[in-house]
């Protein structure tokens, strides 16, 4: 009789069942990536882009200076009559590198 009434605790929590245990689970989510996207160019650094292209390359470096051309000339011939700044500048630049394969 005293096995029984000493099995009985027992018996109570292994029919009614355990007490759930609060346990905390995390999970890891970088929210940043590892390395960021950012080119360093002579107009500055821009953010969000990658070269696709290595950057000593021969290819690369004509992409380069023809953007930088095709840039001076889109503000020379439009800085008379509208005044195009620096910002316009840098994306003229920055949508010619993306569009002629050197930059993601």
């Amino acid at each position: 009789m005293k096995t029984i009434l000493s099995a009985l605790p027992v018996l109570w929590i292994v029919l009614m069942g355990a007490p759930a245990l609060g346990r905390t689970h995390r999970i890891h989510v970088p929210t940043t990536e590892r390395h960021p996207r950012q080119v360093n160019t002579e107009f500055g650094h821009f953010h969000g882009h990658t070269a696709a292209l290595p950057p000593d390359s021969s290819e690369y470096r004509n992409i380069d200076a023809k953007c930088s051309a095709r840039g001076l000339d889109n503000v020379t011939s439009q800085s008379v009559t509208v005044g195009v700044s620096m910002a316009s500048r840098r994306n003229f630049y920055a949508q010619c590198m993306v569009e002629s394969g050197a930059w993601h």
